[in-house]
Protein backbone atom coordinates (compact mmCIF):
# COMPACT_ATOMS: atom_id res chain seq x y z
CA UNK A 1 0.00 0.00 0.00
CA UNK A 2 1.62 3.35 -1.07
CA UNK A 3 1.74 5.85 1.22
CA UNK A 4 1.61 10.16 0.83
CA UNK A 5 3.40 12.57 3.36
CA UNK A 6 0.82 15.46 3.64
CA UNK A 7 1.12 18.67 5.79
CA UNK A 8 -1.82 19.07 8.21
CA UNK A 9 -2.88 22.48 9.56
CA UNK A 10 -4.78 22.78 12.72
CA UNK A 11 -5.08 26.37 13.74
CA UNK A 12 -1.76 27.95 13.64
CA UNK A 13 0.09 24.64 13.43
CA UNK A 14 1.44 22.41 11.17
CA UNK A 15 1.58 18.71 11.15
CA UNK A 16 3.27 16.14 8.87
CA UNK A 17 1.27 13.24 8.30
CA UNK A 18 2.43 9.99 6.25
CA UNK A 19 -1.12 7.97 5.35
CA UNK A 20 -2.42 5.56 2.53
CA UNK A 21 -2.73 7.81 -0.66
CA UNK A 22 -6.47 6.85 -0.61
CA UNK A 23 -7.14 8.25 2.78
CA UNK A 24 -5.55 11.59 2.00
CA UNK A 25 -9.14 13.36 0.71
CA UNK A 26 -10.81 12.41 4.05
CA UNK A 27 -7.63 13.88 6.22
CA UNK A 28 -8.25 17.12 3.72
CA UNK A 29 -12.11 17.05 5.09
CA UNK A 30 -11.11 16.35 8.71
CA UNK A 31 -8.09 19.11 8.33
CA UNK A 32 -11.35 21.45 6.68
CA UNK A 33 -13.78 20.56 9.74
CA UNK A 34 -11.39 21.17 12.43
CA UNK A 35 -10.40 24.39 11.15
CA UNK A 36 -13.93 25.79 10.15
CA UNK A 37 -14.74 24.70 14.21
CA UNK A 38 -11.82 26.54 15.70
CA UNK A 39 -12.91 29.73 13.06
CA UNK A 40 -16.65 29.51 14.73
CA UNK A 41 -15.43 29.39 18.58
CA UNK A 42 -12.92 31.85 18.11
CA UNK A 43 -16.02 34.33 17.02
CA UNK A 44 -18.23 32.50 19.86
CA UNK A 45 -15.58 33.69 22.20
CA UNK A 46 -13.33 36.23 21.26
CA UNK A 47 -10.44 35.92 24.16
CA UNK A 48 -10.38 32.35 24.73
CA UNK A 49 -6.95 31.09 24.27
CA UNK A 50 -6.23 28.37 21.57
CA UNK A 51 -5.99 25.58 24.50
CA UNK A 52 -9.89 26.15 25.25
CA UNK A 53 -10.67 26.46 21.17
CA UNK A 54 -8.93 23.14 20.63
CA UNK A 55 -11.00 22.06 23.64
CA UNK A 56 -14.33 23.10 22.69
CA UNK A 57 -13.59 21.51 19.07
CA UNK A 58 -12.19 18.10 20.72
CA UNK A 59 -15.56 17.96 22.96
CA UNK A 60 -18.06 18.95 19.64
CA UNK A 61 -16.56 16.25 17.74
CA UNK A 62 -16.29 13.65 20.44
CA UNK A 63 -19.95 14.98 20.97
CA UNK A 64 -20.86 14.32 17.31
CA UNK A 65 -18.95 10.64 16.97
CA UNK A 66 -21.99 9.47 19.97
CA UNK A 67 -24.58 10.73 18.63
CA UNK A 68 -26.79 7.75 18.13
CA UNK A 69 -28.80 8.33 15.07
CA UNK A 70 -25.87 9.11 13.29
CA UNK A 71 -23.78 6.26 14.31
CA UNK A 72 -23.18 4.17 11.35
CA UNK A 73 -21.57 0.42 12.48
CA UNK A 74 -17.91 -0.24 10.78
CA UNK A 75 -17.49 -3.92 8.69
CA UNK A 76 -15.65 -4.92 12.12
CA UNK A 77 -18.11 -4.01 14.57
CA UNK A 78 -21.66 -6.49 15.17
CA UNK A 79 -24.43 -4.76 14.35
CA UNK A 80 -26.29 -2.95 17.42
CA UNK A 81 -29.12 -4.87 19.14
CA UNK A 82 -31.61 -1.88 19.48
CA UNK A 83 -33.85 -4.02 22.29
CA UNK A 84 -30.81 -4.03 24.46
CA UNK A 85 -30.20 -0.26 23.95
CA UNK A 86 -31.34 1.88 27.13
CA UNK A 87 -33.12 4.81 25.38
CA UNK A 88 -32.70 6.19 28.77
CA UNK A 89 -29.24 5.70 29.20
CA UNK A 90 -28.83 7.83 26.08
CA UNK A 91 -30.86 10.86 26.86
CA UNK A 92 -29.63 10.95 30.19
CA UNK A 93 -25.56 11.09 28.62
CA UNK A 94 -26.99 13.73 25.89
CA UNK A 95 -28.42 15.94 28.86
CA UNK A 96 -24.90 15.89 30.55
CA UNK A 97 -22.92 16.44 27.07
CA UNK A 98 -25.06 19.65 26.60
CA UNK A 99 -24.80 20.81 30.13
CA UNK A 100 -21.11 20.00 30.11
CA UNK A 101 -21.02 22.36 26.98
CA UNK A 102 -23.36 24.95 27.90
CA UNK A 103 -20.07 24.93 30.80
CA UNK A 104 -17.46 25.32 28.82
CA UNK A 105 -19.50 28.02 26.99
CA UNK A 106 -19.59 30.02 30.54
CA UNK A 107 -16.03 29.76 31.24
CA UNK A 108 -15.33 30.78 27.56
CA UNK A 109 -17.27 33.32 27.91
CA UNK A 110 -16.40 34.61 31.23
CA UNK A 111 -12.55 34.20 30.57
CA UNK A 112 -12.87 36.35 27.42
CA UNK A 113 -14.49 38.84 29.21
CA UNK A 114 -11.67 39.06 31.69
CA UNK A 115 -9.51 39.32 29.31
CA UNK A 116 -11.21 42.33 27.89
CA UNK A 117 -10.80 44.21 31.02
Amino acid sequence: MEHSEIQVQIGSRSYPLRAPAHELERLRQAESLLNERLTDYKAQHPGADRFDLMGMTAFFLAHSLIQPQEHTPSDSEPPLDTEQADPLAEEELRQRLEALEASLNRILHSKASVQAI
